[in-house]
């Protein structure tokens, strides 16, 4: 009976034994990436770079901010400093962003409006974001962070 139940332990399947060890650097891998996807968004928003605003739509005062939120909390969660906290602004930047800007087209988030501008998709990426950023704001930057190796810990 032990046997059965150590082959159903995820350190028994063929990737546990592959990839459970390396926990920490897909953990850190994840956090960079997203990152960097976050600090492009911010930095567009903050900057007004890269086609943005769209033409014909000025983008309002809400969004100005968000953009600088993006990118400072990108940082803090790329660099592994305060990381709780960028994640946890975050969280609410999305929630803002979502109802403020998203759910006004509708119910479904997969579902593209017709009317274009800072709507013109349906907020898949805002709830990504939220999901991303309340995981990251759980479990902090774990093993790899600038804070943990210079304080030997997390502070939030």
């Amino acid at each position: 009976m032990a046997s059965t139940d150590r082959a159903q332990e995820p350190a028994a399947s063929i990737f546990g034994r592959l990839f459970l060890r390396f926990t920490d650097e897909f953990y850190l891998l994840f956090r960079l990436i997203f990152a960097f996807l976050v600090a492009l968004h911010g930095t567009q928003k903050a900057f007004l770079l890269w086609g943005f605003p769209p033409p014909g739509s000025g983008p309002p005062d809400t969004v100005y901010i968000a953009g600088w939120i993006e990118l400072i909390a990108a940082f803090l969660i790329g660099f592994g400093v305060l990381t709780r906290l960028g994640a946890g602004a975050l969280v609410v930047t999305m929630v803002v962003a979502y109802f403020q800007i998203h759910a006004p087209n509708g119910l479904w988030p997969h579902i593209y409006p017709a009317m274009g501008g800072f709507g013109a998709h349906g907020g898949e990426v805002t709830i990504l974001w939220f999901a991303c950023a309340g995981i990251i704001g759980i479990l902090g930057s774990r093993k790899y962070g600038l804070e943990r190796l210079i304080l030997k810990r997390e502070i939030l």
